[in-house]
């Protein structure tokens, strides 16, 4: 009879295969091949790898590893005879019945966990559903009855806000550069990246906070994702009252709202502009940075970051003072996409000319230039900027600038 190491060497070689070719392709390495050729079972560290590894092998071969895997331990069996004990005294049996009662237990919990696990998905698509109505026209309408909720909606969408036994809706308006909502009283209008606090009760207080996440160009329906919270004790924004030319609650008819100023988004950005200064994420009037000239809103001058005789290779770092939806194209290559908050930081290399940014808030972003801040914008303002090496015009060399893309 062929022993363990004859049937594979045999097979090996009726193949025309080498120990180094087949320890490639089942990544066995050789000296294990080899041993197993050999019947050397004490080079492997335990029996489990002799087991694996000799299916491995006959299985690569086309030869029945059960087979083998059976021989080897007859082999095993032979060098360590069992105690006389042992061999007198059969192992205890289990009765027939009791193994039966116990499958079938494990088939019935089995089955229950699934069923449960069926039900809960269920219910959570169910939810989904039952909170989302199609209207006449094709628009959703989303009942909002969760603490928070992020999704997707389209011009004509409806979210329906029920509060002290009332139903309140915020309908999805224009999508643009800017996101209008229309609201009870008025119209809300939101930057992407930015969130507003809304009062729909009339009461001065906010009831709903909207945060415009992202906005979707591509599919066939211009989408945008909101963030809504359910608010409790935040200063209500009275712009929808200002926007619609309606008095804001609390407010008599014919007075100016106190609020109005929060209506123009950027306005507190270029007021602090026109007086030599930048706002910090809040908002707040801040000193300009050194090195960055004050910037307003749809006002930015062409900036000469750094000068060089040749266009070389040069690094963008960004620091972000606030939200900011931030897309990027360096040389030309694929577009990304990305979501900052406050405290983070990016750096973009750029290889050979060019890059591209693109900022929800540009306020909210500094940019940081061979050890030189400059400021991209006004809060709340939606911007394109281009930095890119250019002749330059004064001596011989380049210019790195960036400039406003509109």
């Amino acid at each position: 009879m062929e022993s363990i190491g004859e049937k594979l060497r045999l097979a090996r070689e009726r193949n025309n295969l080498t120990l180094e070719q087949i320890a490639r392709d089942t990544h066995v390495a050789k000296r294990f091949l080899k041993a197993l050729e050999d019947e050397d079972f004490s080079v492997f560290p335990g029996e489990t790898y002799v087991m694996g590894f000799l299916r491995n092998y006959s299985e690569y071969l086309g030869l029945n590893p059960e087979e083998l895997v059976a021989v080897y331990r007859n082999i095993k069996i032979q060098e360590q005879p069992l105690p006389m004990s042992e061999l007198l005294e059969s192992r205890p049996k289990y009765p027939p019945l009791l193994v039966v009662v116990a499958a079938v237990a494990a088939v019935l919990i089995l089955a229950a966990t699934g069923y449960l696990i069926y039900r809960a998905a269920a219910r959570g698509v169910g939810n989904t559903q039952a909170a989302v109505k199609t209207q006449a026209g094709g628009h959703n309408e989303f009942v909002f009855q969760d603490e928070v909720r992020t999704m997707w909606f389209a011009t004509g969408d409806v979210i329906s806000v029920p509060l002290s036994g009332k139903t309140y809706q915020i309908q999805v308006g224009a999508i643009g550069d800017t996101l209008t909502l229309k609201v009870p009283g008025g119209t809300v209008d939101l930057t992407l990246g930015k969130e507003r606090f809304i009062d729909l009760q009339g009461d001065s207080s906010a009831d709903i906070k909207v945060v415009w996440n992202d906005v979707d160009r591509t599919s066939p329906q211009v989408r945008v994702n909101l963030g809504l919270y359910r608010t409790a004790g935040q200063p209500a924004d009275n712009s929808t009252a200002a926007a619609s030319g309606l008095p804001a609650a609390g407010t008599a008819a014919g007075s100016a709202p106190a609020t109005q100023n929060a209506a123009q988004p950027g306005a507190a950005a270029s007021n602090a502009a026109a007086a030599g200064q930048t706002t910090d994420s809040g908002g707040n009037a801040v000193p300009a940075t050194a090195g960055a000239p004050p910037m307003r809103a749809g006002d930015f001058a062409p900036v000469t970051l750094m000068k060089s005789p040749t266009a070389s290779a040069f690094t963008l770092d960004f620091v972000f003072k606030g939200d900011c939806l931030f897309r990027f194209l360096v040389d030309d290559k694929d577009r990304e996409d990305r979501f900052f908050q406050k405290g983070e930081q990016f750096s973009i290399e750029a290889v050979q000319k060019q890059v591209t940014i693109w900022l929800s808030n540009a306020g909210a972003a500094r940019m940081r230039v061979d050890n030189r801040d400059f400021e991209l914008g006004a809060l709340g303002e939606v911007a394109t900027r281009r930095v890119a090496w250019g002749k330059d015009a004064t001596a011989a060399g380049y210019v790195l600038e960036i400039s406003a893309l509109y």
